[in-house]
């Protein structure tokens, strides 16, 4: 599986970890259409664009549940 080590060791390589603003179902949106858009192309391998859009899938899943959950809370006033 993946090696902590290697991971780390190409973390401190002098390449800063990607970080992307994924905190609205917007943000996962645009993610997901650039994705489509590097396998549709051809830039990145279509087996790895198919695992990230999956992670992503999740993540907006888990942003909308949150919001419903904000928006009851609210409705019930348990803030």
């Amino acid at each position: 599986m993946d090696n902590p080590s290697s991971r780390a060791s190409s973390q401190e390589g002098g390449t800063p970890p990607l970080r992307l603003k994924l905190a609205t179902l917007e943000d996962v949106r645009k993610e997901l259409a650039r994705l489509y858009r590097e396998g549709k192309s051809g830039r990145r391998d279509v087996v790895e664009v198919s695992r990230l859009a999956n992670v992503l899938q999740i993540l907006g899943r888990s942003i909308a549940d949150s919001d419903l959950e904000h928006r009851i809370k609210a409705l019930e006033g348990d803030k």
